[in-house]
């Protein structure tokens, strides 16, 4: 089995004042996010207007452009005016893309790329598949089809793959539904947690591990896919670094307070991660295979 290794880029760590820093062994998990966001919130900084979508992963994902915004919402009355401070604290996830054609939607932008014969349509995770005729635009996207379209520039032609599938007068599509995210669109799922607390010093996951005392659980368990991201909070009094078995991932130190969130970028499979090297002080994470 081969694996890879997390740089030190896959993970940031998340800055917290006002927690209760030791919680009875029954408590309920509790954790919280930057700057209060809460998924789907859109936010930038006050000296700059590039504007980021929260996703259920908890990464920030950016809109290349107002085209690319304005398929996605009317106007910019929702977003939220965030810290510089805060903005690095959440992990950067990649860059939002048109929204996709459903049947009967009525505003579809038709994107242009500059040395290709086709114009194309976003269908959904970043895919574009490509217009066969006019006809098939007229039948598609009405008569006034040639106003839809949008130059897409060379810089943001990466964020997208462009498939070998072309629409004609008959395609058929998926019926547009009432209400379809950008993290739908990105399928992100949220974060797996895992907390960190004291009386004694623990794990508390989302999901309840076999190795349990008689008043609490001796560690617990966590289940990601690969690709997703855990979060780490540390409630305890005390530094933590909470670090993979055979060193392949960590989170640094820990100090009270803490928050770090993790891209899982490892082979499927089951490994166990200790606190601060003590071996009382284990989890359990199983990492799946992406469906």
């Amino acid at each position: 089995m081969t694996y890879r290794l997390l740089s030190a880029a896959t993970f940031v760590v998340l800055l917290f004042g006002a927690f209760a820093w030791a919680l009875p062994a029954k408590a309920g998990l509790d954790f919280p996010s930057v700057a209060d966001l809460e998924v789907g919130d859109l936010f930038k900084t006050s000296d700059s207007s590039t504007v980021y979508y929260f996703g259920q992963d908890e990464k920030r994902y950016g809109f290349p452009n107002e085209s690319t915004y304005f398929t996605w919402f009317e106007d910019f009355d929702s977003v939220v005016t965030i810290t510089n401070a805060e903005m690095n604290l959440i992990p950067f996830g990649g860059m939002v893309t048109y929204f996709p054609h459903f049947n009967g939607q009525q505003d579809t932008r038709l994107l242009e790329i500059v040395g290709h014969d086709n114009l194309y349509i976003s269908i959904g995770a970043g895919l574009l598949v490509g217009v066969e005729d006019e006809v098939a635009a007229v039948q598609h996207f009405g008569s006034n089809w040639a106003d839809r379209v949008d130059v897409l520039p060379d810089v943001f032609v990466s964020h997208y793959t462009v498939t070998g599938t072309v629409i004609d007068k008959h395609s058929e599509f998926e019926t547009l539904i009432d209400y379809y995210t950008i993290s739908d669109d990105k399928a992100l799922a949220s974060p797996s947690g895992v907390m960190i607390y004291t009386d004694p010093l623990r794990f508390a996951a989302t999901e309840e591990g076999s190795g349990c005392g008689e008043d609490y659980c001796a560690y617990n368990e966590a289940t990601v896919e690969t690709g997703g991201t855990i979060k780490f909070v540390n409630y305890a009094d005390e530094d933590v670094t909470v670090r993979e078995e055979n060193n392949r991932w960590t989170t640094g130190v820990m100090e009270q307070g803490d928050i770090v969130v993790l891209t899982v970028d490892v082979d499927p499979g089951t490994y166990s991660f200790y606190g601060n090297g003590d071996l009382d002080f284990v989890g359990e994470l199983t990492v799946e295979a992406t469906e």
